[in-house]
């Protein structure tokens, strides 16, 4: 069959609304379906970016003194925590309820556990070997992180964290900082203890607000990995 050229130019023109409208339809419902994800992760005190936030390559020692590097990240979830071992109260609160987290995640059989990095903000003090003493108190699986102080802080702005006495990434005034004093002395130790999600590409997808559980740590990463 033989169609004039205005009826292939109707054609066409048919051809190409529908598909704008199909495109059209198709973001709605991507925007709406993201938007549910982002109220429901809200309301778990989790903050869920829709555009992810790429981290920069580091490189940091482990509590074994392992070379500690992005690569390290890669292929698997990660919860990327800021605390020091002399911290007094949120830091021991926090790691246990990661704990309780991991075990939990074994418990229900959700597939490989995300990786838990606990990463020191008083360097000055907290070298590998604190870093392993004080995690074996409460999880050996865990990683604990440590560095030169601009080493940790390039690190830290990957996650919007502030520690010390000054902020190193973007302001965010619903972050309230920790403060607790060294066993070094000085003036205490500020630092930020929210939670980063990090994805297995290395992208940083989500923050969670203190307080901390651990069935809502499960709750958050099981809607974020399935996502």
């Amino acid at each position: 069959m033989k169609f004039s050229p205005s009826t292939k130019l109707a054609l066409f023109s048919f051809a190409g609304v529908y598909l704008a409208l199909a495109i059209i339809l198709g973001s709605l419902f991507v925007l709406r379906s993201e938007q549910k994800l982002i109220t429901r992760l809200d309301e778990i005190g989790t903050t869920y970016f829709r555009d992810s936030f790429v981290v920069n390559d580091f490189e940091l020692l482990d509590q074994y003194s392992n070379r500690f590097t992005l690569e390290n990240m890669k292929g698997r979830w990660s919860i990327v925590f800021f605390g020091f071992t002399s911290c007094p109260d949120i830091c021991p609160l926090t790691m246990a309820e990661l704990d309780r987290f991991a075990s939990l995640w074994s418990t229900e059989d959700l597939g490989p556990a995300p990786q838990v990095i606990m990463t020191t903000v008083d360097p000055a003090v907290d070298d590998f070997r604190e870093m392993k003493k004080y995690l074996s108190k409460y999880n050996r699986n865990f990683i604990g992180l440590t560095g030169r102080p601009e080493a940790l802080t390039k690190f830290a702005r990957n996650f919007f964290v502030g520690f010390g006495d000054r902020s190193v990434g973007p302001e965010n005034e619903t972050e309230r900082l920790h403060a607790g004093h060294s066993k070094s002395g000085g003036s205490p130790i500020d630092h930020s203890s929210h939670l980063s999600v990090v994805d297995p590409e290395g992208k940083l997808v989500a923050v969670m607000r203190p307080p901390h559980r651990s069935r809502d740590l499960v709750k958050v990463l099981k809607i974020v990995t399935a996502n």
